[in-house]
């Protein structure tokens, strides 16, 4: 019956559609209708648009065609982007095996168009986590919560469809983690992401959280991740699963986290990267923002955004692989040396149910969010959080820190009131806080310096000339003097070069200098003259005569004293000897601000 001139009864069944002048029948195919009379003529074989898949991330339609295949005479479906439609692709179906050529394609894609209004629509969306429809907030998961008839697109990124029960999980969650508070706040963590990204509007701080467990392989630390990642979604490395890897590119990392606001990732054994300094990368992935990049023309590229929870696990500390800055050090939590789970057993019965069981958990938790209000969150946040300023010493990075554990503080909380779920909320504050006093040192930027520094001039100290010294050394980056205290104790000053300060910084991978000056400062850790950082004494250092050459001072703790050898000695005064670079005796320009000796005792 190809072409043939046919009259088929208009009538509306399963297997023909009319759509004005064109009929689509399973049996005949696409049929026109001429304009002079009510006889139909068969153009194509049968096709048309079956289901219509709207992204309401995106605003944008593909659709699903249902044809016959002329090569085989079988009924196929393909999907395919709405504007392969349009007249100047349409042709291009010919790939799929569509009865479509360059004779009849204006027909067919002008049938196929038509018959949409026959086509099934579903409301599908492509992101993760916090986003709105119109005025309302919504979460998107496998679906969006609350409902609104939107469901996760099959081809989004990352499997966050959930698998088996949460009766089965939480099942194995009172059989092998409550009561091991480890892998309690292994759970919590994972769902900090939605509380994480929902706050992160209203605290700057806040944009993402950055959590590094480190630990040997026994440990148990990516099955803690992997269980933190068990709330969400599939927490494997396959078939678009959570668990993410440290070898890969910066581009790869950052398009798997690109629109990720309440989801948790997790990126695998850092001594994967090959990335040597991570400092860069870690800013961004903290920061929740790709940098900015230029577009061929010299426009701006748009970049990627992402507002969750990012777990790393490695053997070594994360900090081993970035540069000495205290942005990143209040910007990450490290959990080093817990032991996440007890033994192998305990390890593999989690690894096990988890496998099976993912993705119920958190949007569970979501949905009883919303139930109560969300305003729920802001308040037990605040209550978190003046609990554990309570108990947090007081620093100028505490207030920084202490966001990041309200957030986490608060999920347990509610976690415990809306979800049922057993948590020791006390315990869990307590490991916390025990915690974050490991790494406070760390933390106080200006001491972790003064420590590095102090080390490298005991390694380096053959280039310190001595008051007392005959043999000048080949390369100088200092003087190294004895002198009294005012409650008459010995000390040792040594006096850096201010040419050589900031190269040696350089080389500790300290990129903010003059910040870590102003706290030694602040803390009475310089010896300095009256209105500046440094003392100024007369020296020739380029054997061009003697100048005021500057110097940044600091008084050596007592600890340090019997690692510096051959000191000056209190009873021999400076020879007097015309060095190349001869050290004067301090003048009487210099002040030690307050007593930096007893400062850092």
């Amino acid at each position: 019956m190809d072409r043939d001139e046919l009259t088929p009864t208009p009538t509306h069944n399963s297997s023909r559609l009319l759509f004005g002048r064109f009929c689509i029948d399973r049996e005949e195919g696409i049929l026109v209708r001429g304009k002079e009379t009510d006889k139909y003529m068969k153009i194509a074989d049968f096709a048309r648009v079956k289901s219509i898949r709207v992204d309401r991330t995106t605003g944008v339609e593909s659709l699903e065609l249902e044809y016959r295949r002329v090569s085989t005479q079988k009924t196929e479906t393909q999907w395919i982007s709405s504007d392969q439609l349009t007249s100047q692709r349409s042709e291009q179906l010919i790939q799929y095996g569509l009865d479509i050529t360059m004779a009849n394609k204006r027909q067919v894609t002008e049938a196929l168009l038509a018959s949409r209004a026959h086509a099934q629509v579903e409301n599908v969306f492509n992101q993760f986590g916090w986003g709105r429809t119109g005025d309302e907030p919504v979460f998107f998961h496998a679906k969006a919560i609350p409902e609104r008839g939107y469901a996760l697109s099959e081809s989004a990124k990352l499997n966050v469809f959930p698998k088996g029960s949460l009766k089965a999980w939480l099942n194995m969650y009172r059989t092998h983690i409550q009561g091991h508070i480890p892998l309690e706040l292994a759970v919590v963590l994972g769902c900090t992401a939605p509380i994480v990204a929902y706050l992160e509007s209203k605290h700057t701080d806040l944009k993402t959280l950055f959590i590094a467990l480190n630990g040997q392989s026994s440990s148990g630390k990516t099955t803690a991740a992997m269980l933190a990642l068990s709330v969400a979604g599939a927490p494997s490395s396959t078939n678009k699963g959570l668990l993410k890897s440290w070898n890969a590119t910066i581009n790869s990392m950052m398009s798997a986290l690109d629109g990720v606001n309440g989801i948790p990732i997790c990126f695998d054994e850092l001594s994967q990267s090959r990335t040597v300094d991570l400092t860069a990368l870690l800013y961004s992935l903290a920061e929740g923002k790709q940098k900015d990049r230029s577009t061929k023309d010299g426009g701006l590229r748009e970049s990627a955004h992402w507002s969750t929870v990012i777990l790393s696990t490695g053997e070594l500390s994360i900090f081993n692989r970035l540069a000495n800055n205290l942005g990143l050090r209040v910007r990450i939590l490290e959990f080093s040396h817990v032991q996440w789970t007890r033994d192998a057993a305990q390890s593999e019965n989690i690894k096990s149910a988890i496998s099976s069981h993912y993705g119920n958990l958190l949007p569970h938790f979501v949905t009883r969010l919303f139930e109560v209000g969300l305003h729920s969150i802001d308040e037990e946040f605040e209550r978190q959080r003046k609990l554990l300023l309570e108990q947090m010493p007081a620093s100028d990075t505490t207030r920084r820190v202490s966001i990041k554990l309200a957030a986490i503080m608060a999920t347990a909380a509610l976690l415990v009131a809306h979800t049922g779920i057993e948590i020791n909320v006390d315990a869990l504050r307590v490991m916390l806080l025990d915690n974050d006093k490991d790494n406070f040192d760390d933390r106080d930027h200006g001491t972790k310096a003064f420590d590095d520094v102090l080390q490298y001039l005991v390694e380096h100290q053959a280039k310190l000339v001595r008051d007392n010294q005959g043999r000048i050394p080949y390369e100088v980056i200092g003087l190294i003097s004895t002198k009294r205290s005012a409650n008459f104790e010995t000390e040792i000053v040594v006096s850096i070069l201010k040419s050589h300060f900031e190269p040696m910084m350089t080389e500790l991978k300290y990129q903010d200098a003059k910040v870590i000056l102003k706290d030694w400062a602040k803390k009475g850790l310089l010896v300095t003259e009256s209105g500046r950082q440094t003392v100024r004494k007369n020296l020739d250092v380029e054997g061009n005569g003697r100048k005021k050459t500057p110097l940044y001072s600091i008084v050596v703790p007592r600890e340090y004293h019997h690692l510096f050898v051959d000191t000056p000695s209190l009873m021999l005064p400076s020879t007097g000897i015309s060095y190349s670079f001869r050290p004067d005796d301090f003048s009487e320009e210099e002040h030690c601000v307050g007593n930096p000796a007893d400062e850092i005792e």
